[in-house]
């Protein structure tokens, strides 16, 4: 296999060439030494990761970068860890199952990586979260492979074994040395004896000796040239497996936990494990009621946990399990084939793609033949897409992202496979398992990035804190007891019982209630979630991503109508499109598509569909026997409907515009005389009469998102000349067609246009003269888009789905900050923003665009969009990133010559000053790409302001997400496509539209599919917070309640009886906590704050602190009271615990288990608070019922209960019965006193209007309010540059200092009078150097007067050295050449005067006729160049017409 050159620079407008053709691999190679060294030093430029010196990196500099280090058994540390194991009980081997890496770095000591047996990997998330997984290396030997079982047989033995009835012995494998093969870097298969390895996230990484790290294990996706890929010979079943035992099986498998192993993971949970003590004790201390209810609850909230674990793990597996078998290539000379079950594929395998179609299992590219496909599971998009081979080129590195149109991904499905003769459609396996693209997807559901919510942290700390409480309680009793000389055995029972009554056993059970009813009501929304925590996370949510097409728009786009452009002047736009004319235009839009039939009906893209379905016509897919009319195989035919009148007024029409056809480029056909022309077409109109009117689409070249279009190659029947029609955005178009057919005004509709949201093709036409089919058929791309005549706009708008807008309102409303994040270009998202006030009216938006020129630095320019698009006429460029069609990432264009601008210099100081410095920011992907690489710092800046995100990947609509994320916003994601997965797992709360993939990924499924469901997810969110929030504040005041009781209680030796302790756990807080629940979400308008997030804040800490010092005054009063009254006797422990340790009953008992009673019903009504994220509780009738029914029953316990009852809860009434009453009274006080303090005191006053004095917003954890501060008072920043340098097209070089080569001669002669208007400066010969050469900068500035039509063009004569130019044959110039494929020599239309030197066009680009050159001017121009031999120069002096402008 050819060794493959470091990946080449394949971006044209990149300078990976240089201007004057040598190849720049110098910089390339300079930009990667400077990058390994800015790796090594720890300033990764991207901003993304850092990388610390001395430390040994897995992925460096990528997203999942890691570190990691090796780790070496210690065999005397291991034993005295597990002799420490044995003593604690097996407790600290509980604790290393909470902390896997602990029990590594207890029993390892640390070492170098080659020495290592063990690996400890850390993962840093956003530097907040740190992940560890510790892996252990495992050595694979290519002798131990062979040694095994293969399929059945060991291939040891020397029985030949038979494959397709061809006998291969085992000699030849034994002989030679084996190896494995696998593939790191550089693209080479390397074979060795034995590889170290281990796993990790599914992934494999080897260890290199070379490079003495651990690299990722590669399929042949990376680093490998095309030509690499068409020479793969095939696997023959030896070296299958041989690879296969380093690659694994070819299968995406989601294990499946027993329920056994998962229930042993829940249990080992520390809250459960912390239940599982307290029922011990309990049961210890014959609490047995209590033990059983809690046993049942944990239980059922266990089984619960693990059903719905193991549904999803179930449901993923199926989503994503197949099997199939795969026809693959044995050896490629002999063409010999075997079936395999697809497991069984490896890297480097050619498979056969069946013609019938079929599931990719495996991630392919395509090397013959093409293949129809569906990639909505990728994509979201349900439009089959066309594959075509891989072009074989020693120059190209297969790339995944530049080359997806050649890839087959797996998980897609093949629909249909298009071959010519009997070839076989190919394709070499590049990657499989877990390595393909679905494998990633899977990966990014199976380790999501991790999602912190504030809540769950907090009451972790909040538990802590509770259990401190509690170890101090320990302490009193324990000393307090023992100088009681109480037996140590009670004293241990009571201490720890102290315990389980501060922490609460009861909260998980409590919460995941809470979350069932949430999820419950969501559902009968039609909003299904797979993970209910996420469920609160939403209630935080202040910053919502929404995808645009499909999410706020309707799916497709609808035909608006078409507006041609005639002798250089636009017509008025035509709706109806059946009614066109028979021009250039309807051939155009009957043919210029990718549509294809399968089982007779039309498929394609939507766009392409909608299109050709205005017109009326129709497609066939003949016999092969109808074809020999086109001289092709297959064609594709489209035809008028019946009864059309184009039909009957055909040979008069057809002859008129065949004709103008041809006289159009007859410069061309100077030496076809017109009478020949005449006489073909005569014959060829009669005979399209008899036969009706049929074009062919004899080639086809497939839409690419980097070249922007697509154009077919098409005969009409009986014409004797093939014509090209090219469709794409239309600067692209712009950029091919010739001045002459431009018109003036094309700025300035498209400008219209664009700017109201339609989305805007154009259509350009030329015709193919003198050329036979063969050569059609072989004709470049570069050389077929060329000199094109511009026909018209089409023109498409994309309807927004009826519930988005007021859905926005109500988001703005709640100043709720709303994104769009598309894959769409940014004029059509601007204006569909502003339809559905995204963006609100009025404010201002300013496009960012960065331009990169060679390797340098971007610069950044800030452009002021105008607020209000529609006013009927776009002076103004609506935006730097001027696109206009699908997915397509354009090259920027706009009128700029109408210098609006003039008084505008620091626009933000002057009319913004007053509204606080409201402005949007919108940029591209592009732009978001060099921002963060070049200028991490502004991000932050861009993300706070930013309101559109236009022509964003899928990974970069993570990245934002997570840049949100980092500025402290609570991001939802909502999206339908599975292109929106990674930012729907990534985001705190993903909603996915669709029942695709993404469905998979995201915690919320709307079956609606519109974003109505946000509201809804948002209301639900925001309820179930602040329920989660009481019940937590319930239980722990509860807990805190018992504490002081039992405390109080403790002191006088007494304690509450086991039917009173299993009242108030079982009767009064199960109840509440069941009920508590079931506020149903408030149905008003949103309001603007969220509730609060984090339990450790003032307001809840204060809530419950005041809650705690109003009970426990509450109950050491009334103890007091009791106290003073006459009849009191106080409790005598020692009498008692003599006859009885369990009898505790005494009038001190009865007054705290009373009021305390009471308490308990107090605390769940304070807690349950209504308006504005919940309904009133009247509304909660279980709450309501069960609070009045435990009152009334508290009050008849404390006045006047049966003497059964009063037996059975142990209680001694007190004799007198005012003090009873007076025991309700202090109750009432209690309930009044709290709410004051809970509504008036906490939520008023602190929270309400205090909240913001102390509120500073510098330590504020959500960052971003002081980058919105900061902006908002900064009047300079951003400078709005007056014009922008437009964003260049792929194939237009952008340079900064501009080579002007002044050519001087040798004998001095007088200077020939030049016209200076064409030259730059005069060309004299009165020197005796030969030539010298001076960089000019160029104003970009200057590009733009007179809207694109001026150049300053500079023809210089270019002396040849001929060994150059044999050394290297057809350099192609980034700037591809635009001559007429026709004729090889012409660069413009003057090509005449310029026949006796050959040119070489260094960038030639559309021009307006005003400035083209005049034949005089050339020809003085050529009297200065021809001084051929006189003066010893190379007689081939070449002229060169050089424009100084690239950037169109």
């Amino acid at each position: 296999m050819p060794p493959t050159p470091n990946k080449l620079n394949l971006s044209f407008a990149r300078n990976a060439y240089s201007v004057f053709g040598a190849r720049g691999n110098d910089t390339a190679a300079d930009h990667q030494r400077e990058q390994k060294t800015e790796l090594l030093e720890g300033t990764k430029s991207n901003g993304l990761r850092h990388v610390k010196n001395g430390v040994d990196y897995v992925n460096a500099g990528e997203e999942d970068q890691m570190e990691i280090y090796g780790y070496k058994n210690n065999k005397i540390l291991t034993v005295i860890i597990w002799f420490l194991i044995i003593i604690t009980g097996g407790l600290l081997r509980l604790v290393f199952h909470w902390v896997p890496h602990l029990m590594l770095l207890a029993t390892h000591s640390r070492c170098r990586l080659e020495a290592a047996d063990t690996v400890l990997l850390v993962e840093k998330f956003q530097g907040k979260h740190t992940s560890y997984y510790v892996k252990k290396l495992r050595t694979l030997a290519a002798q131990d492979v062979l040694n095994k079982p293969f399929d059945g047989e060991s291939l040891m033995d020397n029985e030949p074994w038979m494959e397709n009835g061809n006998m291969i012995t085992i000699k030849e494998v034994k002989e030679e040395y084996p190896t494995l093969s696998l593939h790191l870097v550089g693209g080479q298969f390397k074979q060795v004896p034995s590889i170290v390895f281990f796993h990790c996230k599914k992934l494999t990484y080897v260890w290199d000796p070379e490079r003495s790290e651990f690299l990722k294990l590669r399929g042949i996706d990376v680093g490998v040239l095309t030509s690499t890929l068409h020479q793969m010979p095939g696997l023959n079943s030896h070296e299958q497996h041989m690879r296969r035992s380093v690659y694994g099986n070819n299968e995406i498998v989601i294990p499946v936990k027993s329920i056994l192993t998962l229930l042993c993971l829940e249990v080992l949970n520390p809250f459960y494990v912390f239940q599982i003590f307290s029922f011990c004790l309990w049961v210890a201390d014959n609490y047995y009621y209590y033990a059983m209810v809690i046993l049942a609850m944990s239980s059922v909230s266990v089984l619960m946990a693990v059903f719905q674990t193991r549904r999803n793990q179930h449901n993923l597996r199926s989503t994503v399990h197949s099997s199939d078998v795969a026809t693959v290539i044995r050896d490629r000379a002999t063409g010999q084939t075997a079936t395999v079950p697809a497991e069984k594929l490896v890297p480097g395998d050619i498979l056969v793609i069946p013609s019938h179609g079929c599931l990719m299992p495996c991630d392919a590219v395509l090397l013959t033949g093409n293949c129809i496909l569906n990639e909505s599971m990728l994509t979201g998009e349900s439009v089959p897409v066309t594959k075509t081979p891989i072009p074989c080129s020693n120059e190209i590195v297969y790339d995944t992202k530049e080359h997806a149109r050649h890839t087959l991904f797996c998980g897609t499905k093949v629909i249909q496979t298009r071959y010519y003769g009997s070839e076989k459609v190919l394709a070499v396996v590049v990657r499989t398992g877990f390595d393909t693209s679905k494998g990633g997807l899977v990966r990014s559901i199976m380790y999501p990035p991790p999602v912190d919510f504030k809540f769950e942290q907090d009451s972790y700390k909040f538990v802590i804190l509770l259990a401190g409480i509690a170890s101090i309680g320990v302490l009193y009793t324990i000393v307090t007891k023992a100088l009681k000389g109480v037996p140590s055995h009670h004293i241990t029972l009571e201490a720890l019982d102290l315990i389980t009554i501060v922490v609460p056993p009861a909260l998980p059970a409590a919460m995941t209630a809470g979350r069932m009813v949430a999820q419950r009501r969501l559902e009968k929304n039609k909003i299904y979630c797979t993970s209910p925590r996420t469920i609160n996370v939403s209630g935080s949510i202040d910053c919502i991503c929404f995808d645009k097409t499909g999410t706020l728009t309707e799916d497709g786009l609808d035909m608006w109508g078409v507006v041609s452009a005639v002798d250089k002047k636009f017509q008025l736009p035509t709706k109806d499109i059946s009614s066109l004319p028979f021009t250039d235009l309807l051939i155009g839009m009957v043919t210029c598509h990718g549509i294809t039939l399968i089982e007779n009906q039309p498929v394609g893209d939507p766009l392409d569909l909608k299109m050709f379905e205005s017109t009326g016509w129709t497609l066939e897919e003949p016999d092969v026997s109808d074809t020999s009319k086109f001289s092709m195989l297959f064609p594709t035919i489209v035809r008028p409907p019946k009864g059309s009148k184009l039909l009957k007024k055909l040979p008069n029409d057809l002859r008129i515009s065949l004709s103008r056809q041809n006289s159009m480029s007859s410069d061309v056909m100077d030496n076809i005389s017109s009478n020949n022309l005449d006489a073909t077409l005569a014959g060829s109109t009669a005979d399209l009469g008899e036969q009706g009117l049929e074009i062919g689409i004899v080639r086809q070249f497939p839409f690419t998102s980097t070249l922007q279009r697509m154009s077919v190659i098409t005969r009409t029947l009986g014409a004797n000349h093939y014509d090209l029609y090219c469709k794409g955005s239309p600067e692209m178009i712009l950029s091919l067609s010739r001045a002459e057919s431009i018109p003036s005004d094309f700025s300035n509709v498209l400008q219209y246009y664009t700017s109201e949201g339609y989305r805007v093709i154009a259509l350009a036409h030329k015709i193919l003269n003198r050329l036979p089919y063969a050569k059609v058929q072989r004709l470049s791309r570069e050389a077929a888009e060329s000199d094109l005549t511009f026909l018209a706009f089409v023109i498409m708008e994309n309807r927004l789905k009826p519930e988005t807008s007021p859905v926005i309102k109500a988001l703005n409303t709640a100043c709720i900050k709303t994104v769009m994040v598309t894959g769409d270009n940014m004029l059509t998202a601007l204006s569909v923003a502003r339809d559905c006030v995204i963006i609100k009216p009025g404010t201002p938006v300013i496009a960012v665009s960065a331009t990169q020129q060679n390797q340098m630095k971007p610069q950044i320019y800030f452009t002021k969009s105008n607020s209000q698009p529609s006013n009927g006429h776009g002076d103004l460029s609506e935006m730097t990133d001027l696109n206009s069609v699908a997915s397509l990432e354009t090259i920027e264009s706009g009128s700029f010559g109408n210098n609006q601008f003039e008084n505008d210099d620091n626009y933000l100081s002057d009319d913004l000053h007053h509204s606080k410095n409201k402005y949007v920011f919108a940029l591209t992907g592009k732009t978001w790409a060099l921002v963060k690489q070049y200028y991490p710092e502004l991000i932050s800046k861009f993300v706070t302001r930013g309101a559109i995100f236009a022509r964003m990947s899928p990974d970069q609509k993570q990245q934002l997400v997570q840049e949100l994320q980092s500025l402290g916003y609570y991001v939802a994601m909502v999206g339908d496509g599975a292109n929106d997965c990674g930012a729907l797992k990534a985001a705190h709360t993903g909603i996915s539209l669709s029942d695709t993939e993404s469905s998979v990924a995201s915690p919320f499924t709307s079956r609606e599919t519109n974003i109505s469901c946000v509201l809804t997810v948002i209301r639900e969110g925001r309820a179930a917070l602040v329920t989660s929030f009481g019940i937590f504040k319930y239980m722990a005041s509860y807990s805190l309640t018992q504490f002081i009781s039992v405390m109080l209680l403790y002191g006088i030796e007494s304690n509450l009886t086991d039917i009173e302790f299993l009242y108030i756990d079982l009767f009064i807080i199960s109840i509440f906590a069941l009920f508590f629940g079931r506020t149903e979400a408030y149905d008003g308008p949103l309001v603007k704050t969220a509730p609060l997030n984090s339990l450790i804040s003032t307001t809840p800490v204060l809530s419950l602190v005041t809650q705690i010092l109003i009970v426990a005054v509450f109950q050491y009063t009334s103890l007091w009271h009791l106290r003073q009254m006459d009849w009191f006797v106080p409790f005598n422990a020692t009498t008692v615990v003599a006859e009885n340790k369990d009898d505790v009953s005494c009038t001190e008992n009865y007054t705290i288990f009373i009021i305390s009673s009471m308490q308990y019903i107090i605390l769940a009504v304070t807690f349950s608070k209504g308006h504005p994220y919940r309904k009133s509780l009247f509304t909660n009738y279980g709450l309501l019922v069960a609070a009045i029914a435990l009152t009334l029953f508290s009050v008849y316990l404390a006045t006047f209960p049966f003497e059964w009852l009063a037996t059975w809860f142990e209680l001694v009434l007190p004799e007198g019965v005012s003090f009873r009453f007076i025991l309700v009274g202090y109750g009432v006080a209690n309930f009044v006193i709290s709410l004051l303090m809970e509504y008036i005191f906490v939520d008023y006053l602190v929270f309400s209007k205090l909240r913001y004095r102390w509120h500073n917003i510098d330590k504020s954890r959500r960052k971003f309010l002081a980058i919105e501060r900061d902006m908002a008072r900064d009047l300079k920043w951003p400078a709005i540059s007056k014009e922008p340098l437009p964003e260049a097209a792929p194939d237009i070089l952008i340079r900064q200092n501009v080579t002007e080569i002044k050519i001087e001669k040798r004998i001095p002669e007088p200077c020939h009078p030049v016209d200076t208007s064409f030259m730059n400066s005069p060309v004299c010969a009165n020197f005796k150097h030969f030539g010298s050469a001076r960089e000019v900068t160029l104003n970009p500035r200057s590009l733009f007067n007179d809207r694109r039509s001026t150049m300053s063009m500079q023809t210089v004569p270019y002396f040849e050295d001929r060994d150059f130019v044999a050394r290297q044959p057809n350099i192609e110039l980034a700037a591809k050449r635009r001559y007429n494929s026709e004729s090889e020599k012409g660069i413009n239309r003057y090509d005449k005067l310029f026949k006796s030197c050959s040119t070489n066009p260094i960038a030639t680009l559309p021009r307006n006729t005003a400035t083209t050159l005049q034949p005089q001017k050339l020809k003085d121009f050529k009297n200065v160049l021809m001084h051929k031999s006189e003066d010893g120069l190379s007689p081939t002096a070449q002229s060169v017409l050089e424009l100084d402008i690239l950037p169109s």
